[in-house]
């Protein structure tokens, strides 16, 4: 009985491993990478803007721009200790063309104003927790890789 119990624990783990995909850059990628300097309201602690752009903003903006990714990171070291990023990542050239076809960083196709027009909401909402606005309210830079 033992043995049989044995087995199929192990029959199960070994399909549950054959499951998990493994999440990779694929060549052909975009990555955008967006650095930022934040400027909180008086009354706004870090703790809760980083909660609320992980768990609020960024998955908005995801919503509204399907086949984005974004990570937000922080930086521990360096020039830029304390300050923010994020990974926008896109499989392909041609997605972030649908959504940014200039180099502008700004909302220039149909698909973009849309999705624009549904983030407005969440956006004032980063309004209330930073000044003044620029993305609304940051400042930074951003560059966008193709993986080789």
């Amino acid at each position: 009985m033992k043995t049989k119990t044995i087995l199929f624990l192990f029959l199960l783990m070994s399909i549950g491993m054959t499951q998990l995909s493994a999440q990779t850059i694929k060549k052909g990628a975009m990555i955008a990478i967006k650095t930022y300097v934040f400027t909180l309201q008086p009354d706004v602690t870090m703790n809760q803007f980083q909660d609320f752009w992980i768990n609020k903003y960024i998955p908005e903006v995801e919503k509204c721009y399907p086949g984005l990714k974004i990570f937000l990171m922080k930086a521990n070291r360096g020039d830029r200790k304390n300050q923010f990023g994020e990974i926008w990542y896109l499989e392909s050239l041609q997605l972030r063309d649908k959504y940014w076809p200039t180099e502008a960083d700004e909302a220039t196709s149909e698909y973009a104003k849309a999705a624009e027009e549904k983030l407005k909401p969440i956006n004032d909402e980063v309004g209330k927790l930073v000044l003044p606005l620029v993305l609304p309210g940051i400042t930074g830079g951003s560059t966008d890789w193709i993986v080789m």
